[in-house]
């Protein structure tokens, strides 16, 4: 009973069957082959009813977009009696085209002789059109992008990551170890591990990397700052088989970020500390003294005579000269200390593991050497200085003022000469 109505199950599930079903003859030669059979999906799909098709040469559906060379390669393969699989572009009765995908099989008689073939094929345009638009979007993205396998190694590459990396071709990457090419020393040139390497940890935990910044090392050893995020891909079953890596040179991004916190932190005329980022250092300085009991002390100086500069000589004569005399006490200052535009013509050095004397003798140092060079403008200019050492538990404000008190004291008695604070 069960062998009675299976070729009828079988007629039924292949007319109804997803994909399109063709059985032909096994004459290659023209005219044929010929169609004996079509289901429906193949009716939907190229546009033709039953009666248009049966008797037909499948030839009907090519044009002038039908690779010729996968036809060729096609009948060598039929005719050798062996399966065939391609992809190639077909025309429907109305003239359009589609993407074909195939799979013959020749279907042999109780001699073994070849009587028909079977073609299994799926209209792949969507597909394609899908995937030829994410190929084009992933090459025509400024960031780079690659893929990468569970073990690391690439899987694939976009142009601008080959660019920013400094490669030519996607081959020279592809199979090889995404870490130990782009990833394996950190900005301070010691080894990075892979098994530290966030990147990597995204292939064993499955957690997302966002907003990630670090460094990539080019081809030609060159190292540039980036900014990565990595997605683990997943298989159905809930396993990951790698990721996908979007990265992006943000050189200018950080050199925008150092102009800005040099802005915040710096005189934008002298180029030495702001007083604002000054007092903050004061106040470290003053906490580490309190741990170490090592003297700390501040020299505050102001240009005599300023006003009088300015009005005679003008403003840019005067900017010039608080330029170099930023210059003149960088010379003599030690590369611990600390220099800042305090305000208008005032500057304001931070000394530490120095005393009150210490602080005197290097005042009277620059005292002298800015009265004995010469200067634009006036020629001459001499300059008023206040010293101050700190005392332990004396409030920032308070040593400020000190300091800032005997500068004053400085300037009332005749100005030129250098005072410590009492």
């Amino acid at each position: 009973m069960a062998s009675d109505v299976r070729p009828e199950i079988l007629v039924r599930a292949v007319e109804q069957a997803y994909n399109a079903v063709v059985i032909t003859t096994a004459d290659l030669d023209p005219p044929g082959p010929s169609i004996v059979y079509v289901n429906q999906a193949f009716r939907a799909m190229t546009g033709y009813t039953e009666e248009e098709l049966l008797g037909a040469t499948p030839r009907i559906l090519q044009g002038p977009r039908t690779d010729r060379e996968v036809m060729t390669r096609l009948r060598r393969q039929l005719a050798a009696g062996e399966d065939f699989t391609g992809t190639v572009i077909n025309y429907r009765k109305d003239g359009t085209p589609y993407l074909v995908e195939w799979n013959i099989t020749p279907v042999r008689d109780n001699s073994g002789t070849v009587a028909y073939y079977v073609s299994v094929q799926r209209d792949i345009t969507a597909r394609a059109e899908a995937e030829h638009f994410s190929q084009t979007l992933l090459n025509s993205l400024g960031e780079g992008v690659f893929g990468i396998d569970a073990e690391g190694r690439f899987t694939l590459v976009n142009p601008a990551a080959l660019n920013l990396l400094g490669y030519e071709a996607e081959d020279e990457l592809l199979g090889r170890n995404s870490h130990r090419l782009t990833h394996h020393t950190d900005a301070q040139g010691r080894p990075y591990p892979e098994s530290s390497c966030p990147i990597y940890q995204v292939m064993h935990t499955a957690e997302p990397l966002e907003a990630w910044q670090d460094w990539f090392w080019r081809r030609d050893g060159s190292a540039f700052p980036v900014e990565v995020y990595a997605t683990p891909l997943w298989r159905e079953l809930g396993t990951v088989f790698g990721g996908v890596v979007v990265f992006r040179d943000i050189s200018e991004q950080k050199r925008l970020e150092a102009e800005l916190e040099h802005e915040a932190h710096h005189d934008r005329l002298t180029g030495l500390y702001n007083r604002r980022f000054f007092d903050e250092l004061l106040e470290k300085a003053i906490r580490g003294t309190e741990r170490s009991g090592e003297p700390l002390a501040l020299m505050m100086l102001d240009i005599d005579h300023f006003k009088a500069v300015n009005d005679t000589h003008g403003h840019l004569v005067g900017d010039e000269i608080l330029q170099t005399l930023s210059s003149v006490l960088r010379e003599r200052l030690r590369e611990s200390d600390t220099l800042a535009r305090w305000g208008g013509e005032e500057l304001m050095a931070l000394l530490p593991a120095t005393d009150q004397a210490g602080a005197y003798r290097l005042a009277e140092n620059v005292r002298e050497a800015v009265a004995a060079r010469g200067w634009p403008g006036p020629g001459t200019i001499t300059i008023s200085l206040g010293v101050a050492e700190y005392r332990p538990g004396e409030a920032v404000k308070d040593f400020t003022k000190r300091v800032d008190d005997a500068l004053y004291t400085a300037k009332e008695n005749g100005r030129n000469r250098v005072v410590a604070a009492a």
